[in-house]
């Protein structure tokens, strides 16, 4: 079946074309855009099918933000998008819009072994919820609950929640980032901004001078890019830092929502940041926060935990979503159809 699929987010938007069936999803036509070069989705959406032969008959998006009763707004953009006026603008009869982690979340089944690194074995439960987490342009959180014959993603905003310190020093973090932006969520945190929100802090706080060289770097490319590359080459103390404790705050954040779901059947660590420092989750800063929640160790120790190296997840799980969508629509019509001739 063709489908199409679109990853909404604050910073780019993937569109594509997938074949899909019940084990496998394969992309055929597929294009990334910088989302704030445009207006709305419908805009990029009109331009990326332009020239297509077949449209699918079916599509579904997954948005960066809250959806209710088919509409949302983009957190990080000024889009609202409905599912009956992209039906209307692109004339698919069937549209979906869920939210991003969502999507994601129906992807996990199609990934293959190559497409993920382990972090900790664990002792997964057969059949035991699933947490999916991942930092990007935001945090973003979803669950995964076995509902009999198959797995039901369950939508989060937990991304924006508020953060709790942890020590004094993350006290200290806290109260320099209310000075910046008022209300302190995790996703202020959690994100590549948030990585470069602690670099200042750690600067401010005294750890160690910020030099030259990394505020003339700061000043050509992208703070988290900066950081992280300094980090992981090891050649900068103030970025090292920056990155050992936004990775504490990660892990202590995953072993959260674990907790929240009773994530005995694992947790997936997914979002854009993950693929670019996987080296630097083998420290032991994740894993330690993680397990680190007295009197709830030795449960949290037997959770399996997973890096999504693919980052293609959320836009493979919107075809995912498509696909099924399509599939329950065809067997309500052919039930009913078997209903009707039977009268």
């Amino acid at each position: 079946m063709r489908v199409l699929a679109g990853d909404i987010g604050g910073t780019k938007t993937a569109v594509a074309i997938v074949e899909a069936d019940a084990r496998r999803l394969t992309p055929k036509q597929q294009r990334v855009y910088p989302s704030a070069d445009y207006e709305s989705l419908d805009k990029i959406l009109v331009e990326f099918l332009d020239g297509v032969e077949r449209i699918p008959p079916v599509a579904c998006f997954g948005v960066a933000g809250p959806v209710v009763a088919g509409k949302a707004t983009v957190t990080k953009l000024p889009w609202t998008i409905d599912e009956r006026a992209l039906t209307r603008a692109l004339g698919i009869p069937t549209v979906r819009v869920i939210n991003d982690f969502v999507a994601a979340a129906a992807g996990l089944s199609y990934l293959r072994p190559r497409q993920l690194r382990r972090l900790a074995a664990g002792e997964p439960e057969s059949r035991g919820p699933i947490a999916l987490i991942g930092a990007g342009t935001g945090l973003g959180q979803a669950g995964l609950i076995w509902a009999g014959r198959h797995y039901v993603p369950l939508p989060s905003e937990g991304g924006h929640a508020d953060l709790a310190a942890r020590d004094a020093r993350e006290d200290r973090l806290i109260g320099f980032l209310r000075e910046r932006v008022g209300r302190v969520t995790r996703d202020r945190v959690l994100s590549g901004g948030g990585l470069a929100q602690i670099y200042d802090f750690l600067k401010e706080d005294r750890f160690a001078p910020e030099r030259a060289a990394v505020a003339r770097a700061f000043a050509r490319e992208d703070k988290a890019a900066v950081i992280s590359r300094l980090a992981l080459a090891r050649r900068d103390r103030l970025s090292q830092e920056a990155l050992r404790m936004f990775l504490s705050i990660y892990g202590s954040e995953a072993g959260n929502l674990a907790l929240q779901y009773r994530a005995t059947g694992g947790v997936y660590v997914g979002g854009g940041i993950a693929t670019r420092i996987l080296p630097a989750f083998r420290t032991s800063e994740f894993l330690d926060s993680f397990v680190r929640k007295p009197p709830m160790e030795s449960l949290l120790a037997r959770v399996p935990i997973h890096i999504v190296a693919d980052p293609s997840l959320g836009l493979l799980g919107a075809a995912a979503s498509a696909y099924w969508t399509m599939t329950e629509m065809t067997r309500f019509s052919s039930r009913m159809s078997v209903r009707f001739r039977r009268r």
